[in-house]
């Protein structure tokens, strides 16, 4: 009877250190769990992001000189020309006539010559006449001044005719020239990429010169972007950078940025004035050119290209997200929240360098097995470090 009441004695009294063990646990407050990184080699790239309109690196618009009908067009879009190769005709006929008339006009003015000539010369030989005979008083002054005034007002006049026969000899050329200019010829070589005119259409050429059709170099093509201000003082012509297009976005084209204008291409607007530009809240962008080689005619006009401007590259540093720091100077220095070996949260100056749109280089402070305080929780570590210095902790 003494065992057994013994042994229920001890069952009620373990029962009851169990319960008092439960509840004492249940009422101490949890330690605080962090998420936390470790840090990892990889690879950080500082790069400027934009996005650009391909373009032929040489573009021209040919255009007619002269007013007419199309009479033919001999290319189509897409076609592939040599420099003086036969585009495109407008309808002669009105420059033919142009060029009769200016040619009939230099006959004329050349037979008037002939013709001044003649007079001259007798109005010469009537002049050396009267003067033989004013010698000997067998012609009177008035005769020898007549004659005189007669002898150069024919010089005068073949002196006017002459300038009137180079006019008409520029005439004629200026005819010829437009002539020619009825025959619209590559002026360079290249690939025609648009054609917004038709055979028979007429072309006015009066007032603006009409574009026949576009051609464009695409051996080297050229992709024109746009720089915020706040990356524009990061680049500069020289500098190596890539781009992708959308058929292919897995495919990077390597590029050279080779220009950024001076100054906004708002700076053009004649209609803006200095308070507008001084409130104004758009972002301000630069022009850039990129040129990049196109031996397979893969690229083409007017496709969209994201571009990726390299500043600075290196590989396989030791990195942590840009969350995990909580202070960053910008000049190669920062702190963290760490766990230290007993699991309590420490703030840890580190060495900055390189960094990304995420991670960034940690130089010292930390290694590949130190446990960096990341996410929501940051701020109650923080603050915990704060007060306490150190507090307890558990990583998860």
């Amino acid at each position: 009877m003494i065992t057994k009441r013994w042994v229920k004695v001890g069952l009620a009294a373990a029962l009851l250190l169990s319960l008092g063990l439960g509840a004492w646990q249940a009422l101490q407050p949890d330690a605080p769990a962090y998420m936390t990184v470790s840090p990892k080699v990889r690879d950080i790239k500082n790069q400027v992001f934009a996005t650009g309109t391909l373009a032929g690196k040489v573009e021209v618009d040919v255009g007619a000189q002269v007013s007419g009908q199309i009479q033919k067009l001999y290319v189509k879009r897409g076609d592939v020309v040599k420099e003086g190769d036969l585009l495109c005709e407008i309808d002669p006929q009105i420059q033919e006539n142009n060029l009769k008339t200016a040619q009939a006009q230099e006959k004329l003015i050349a037979a008037q010559i002939k013709a001044s000539e003649a007079q001259l010369l007798r109005d010469k030989l009537e002049y050396q006449r009267q003067r033989e005979l004013m010698k000997t008083d067998a012609t009177s002054r008035q005769e020898l001044e007549l004659a005189q005034a007669q002898y150069l007002v024919s010089q005068a006049d073949l002196e006017a005719l002459q300038a009137q026969y180079e006019q008409a000899v520029i005439a004629v050329d200026d005819a010829k020239t437009n002539l020619g200019y009825t025959q619209i010829r590559a002026p360079m070589d290249g690939t025609v990429y648009a054609v917004p005119v038709e055979e028979g259409q007429t072309v006015n050429a009066n007032q603006t010169t009409p574009t026949i059709l576009k051609l464009a170099k695409l051996d080297v093509m050229t992709v024109e972007t746009e720089i915020s201000e706040a990356d524009v003082v990061r680049v500069h012509p020289g500098m190596q950078a890539g781009f992708t297009i959308l058929g292919l976005q897995n495919r990077s084209f390597d590029a050279k940025l080779v220009s950024i204008d001076p100054a906004p291409a708002s700076a053009e607007d004649t209609t803006s004035n200095s308070s507008s530009v001084s409130t104004t809240t758009e972002a301000v962008y630069y022009n850039a050119l990129l040129d990049v080689d196109n031996p397979d005619g893969l690229l083409r006009i007017d496709m969209t290209a994201n571009v990726t401007i390299t500043i600075d590259e290196k590989n396989g540093v030791l990195a942590i997200p840009l969350t995990a720091l909580r202070s960053d100077d910008y000049s190669g220095s920062g702190t963290v929240y760490a766990l230290d070996e007993d699991g309590l949260v420490r703030e840890v100056p580190v060495a900055l360098g390189l960094r990304d749109e995420q991670f960034i280089e940690v130089v010292s402070g930390l290694d590949e097995r130190s446990q960096v305080v990341i996410g929501d929780d940051v701020a109650t570590a923080e603050a915990e470090a704060l007060q306490k210095g150190r507090v307890p902790g558990r990583f998860r």
